[in-house]
């Protein structure tokens, strides 16, 4: 049996994140000077907005470090899976943050806010705004990287289309009184940032059921390692993820006995063979002698058919 490792997905770079903590610490001080200058309830409730997303990029960042800790004797794929953990978390998050805009924008239809002083609060305003355009920028590059760099994208991003409803919302509130403009942009908002999470929220829990990752299929995996030259069978084939971006595999192969010896070489083309076409860095062999006859098979070949 022969254990191969490839480490493909790249390093996430936590500076970028630090600097986007950094930025939004800034906003939400602004913010909450600002929305108790002017009295715009909108300001005040994209400050808390902010708040939690800096509770968030925070919890993020400490995933990625945790992430990229080493293997040790008693976590031996090292800890990959917390960066799903906090990017569940933080989708969770979102959605809790989804509810509480909702629920400030129905409040504002009920109790309209005067704004006092419309020039501070659009320069604050703006001012924010401007943060959140830099943080997408800053986590742009990196939100392919992992569900944890997702979800942190995902916050700036939704953050920033809160801060364009705020400025819109107050400006229409300014020139005109309707406030349901600002109800219903802050509402649409509030529903993207439900389907986002629970996508992300989909995504990690697949992940820590160890369920097959989207975009590989099981019977594909299976039909090519058949196709390996002097393989015979393939039985409790499993696929699974240890993190957002690596995948793991282990299987039985059968070979006869005559091949036992260039059993070495079977494996390794097996595993470039999982490397190559569907991008399997952890691939786990265990050759056998004769064909297996358990029952309890997951997968099984016989007569030419897959059963």
């Amino acid at each position: 049996m022969t254990h191969n490792h490839s480490h493909m997905p790249e390093e996430v770079s936590g500076r970028r994140l630090a600097w986007t903590i950094l930025f939004n610490m800034v906003i939400t001080i602004a913010e909450v000077i600002g929305g108790l200058m002017t009295g715009y309830l909108a300001l005040l409730a994209d400050a808390m907005h902010n708040l939690s997303d800096v509770a968030s990029l925070i919890l993020a960042w400490l995933g990625i470090k945790s992430s990229q800790k080493p293997a040790t004797k008693r976590s031996t794929y090292g800890y990959k899976r917390v960066e799903v953990m906090t990017a569940l978390i933080s989708a969770v998050s979102l959605i809790v943050i989804a509810i509480f805009i909702l629920r400030e924008a129905f409040e504002r239809v009920a109790n309209p806010q005067p704004i006092t002083d419309p020039w501070v609060f659009l320069t604050v305003a703006v001012i924010g705004l401007l943060g959140n355009i830099v943080s997408i920028k800053l986590l742009h590059s990196e939100k392919g990287k992992s569900l944890n760099m997702k979800t942190a994208f995902l916050h700036m991003f939704f953050d920033a289309l809160s801060s364009v409803v705020v400025i819109i919302g107050g400006i229409v509130i300014i020139l005109t009184d309707l406030y349901i403009v600002d109800v219903v942009l802050t509402a649409a908002i509030a529903l993207m940032i439900f389907w986002s999470s629970y996508l992300v929220i989909k995504e990690a829990v697949w992940i820590f059921l160890e369920g097959v990752p989207q975009g590989i299929d099981f019977d594909k995996v299976l039909e090519a390692i058949m196709k390996v030259n002097k393989v015979r069978n393939v039985h409790d084939l499993h696929i699974w993820s240890l993190s957002s971006q690596e995948v793991a595999l282990s299987c039985h192969v059968c070979i006869s006995e005559k091949d036992f010896q260039e059993g070495p070489n079977i494996i390794v083309k097996i595993n470039e063979l999982l490397r190559t076409e569907f991008e399997i860095g952890h691939g786990t062999i265990q050759l056998e002698k004769d064909e297996c006859d358990r029952e309890d098979l997951l997968c099984q070949y016989s007569e030419h058919r897959w059963e």
